[in-house]
């Protein structure tokens, strides 16, 4: 607290100086029996009301610009989309996703730990679509100008019409390539190697998500 004493021979002069350096917290005691005339008094007590109110206008005007830095502050992940990720959703069926995502502000694909992940943020929440990239190995040999199929192996039995077909579950048309290594015992193995080609997927994306390309990431949205 600081403690403002208006006592006899203090200008008001001296009053005003002493209260501006001082904190918005003030007492003021004022002498009942000293030579101070009632009028220099409420002159004294004028000067502190006056700056009183000068204070309290300042602190409205830093009040106010600090209100419209926070309006004008962006949080991180609103930046492309001026919505902000409230909860994260997984969708597991790339119809049911297409349906909520479409017309989303931002969207980001990836392949990653050989999974297709597609991102999209709409009304506040992250919709997420994974599904498994097709790997496929063929064990052959050859046996008088014939080739002998020994042995196929998937990752697993969802992928299998993906790796047939050559194109993911969702629709997106994959890039395959294939990598043969002979073996000591006549045997082959052939791999082959499922991909996804960004500049087909961004404007595939676009078309089944009704957005603008620009606004499809290759990475990953982070939430």
């Amino acid at each position: 607290m600081c403690l403002f004493r208006v006592s006899e021979g203090a200008s008001g002069r001296k009053a005003l100086q002493y209260l501006k350096i001082g904190l918005p917290c003030l007492q003021l005691e004022l002498f009942e029996g000293g030579l101070m005339s009632f009028d220099e008094k409420m002159d004294a007590i004028d000067l502190i009301i006056n700056v009183l109110r000068e204070h309290e206008k300042s602190l409205d005007e830093l009040v106010s610009r600090l209100e419209e830095l926070l309006a004008k502050a962006t949080p991180a992940g609103e930046e492309a989309g001026g919505e902000g990720p409230t909860i994260r959703v997984l969708v597991k069926d790339w119809k049911e996703f297409r349906e909520r995502c479409s017309g989303a502000k931002i969207a980001s694909f990836e392949v990653q730990d050989k999974q297709f992940r597609v991102s999209a943020l709409k009304g506040g929440v992250l919709h997420v679509y994974e599904e498994m990239m097709p790997d496929m190995e063929i064990r052959f040999r050859e046996k008088e100008n014939r080739v002998v199929i020994d042995e196929v192996e998937l990752r697993g039995r969802e992928v299998i019409p993906a790796a047939l077909r050559g194109r993911l579950n969702c629709g997106l048309e994959a890039s395959v390539r294939g990598e043969e290594t002979r073996m000591p015992d006549g045997i082959s193995l052939y791999r082959m190697v499922y991909d996804v080609e960004a500049e087909r997927a961004r404007n595939w994306l676009a078309s089944q998500l009704k957005m603008d390309p620009k606004n499809i990431i290759h990475g990953r949205i982070q939430a």
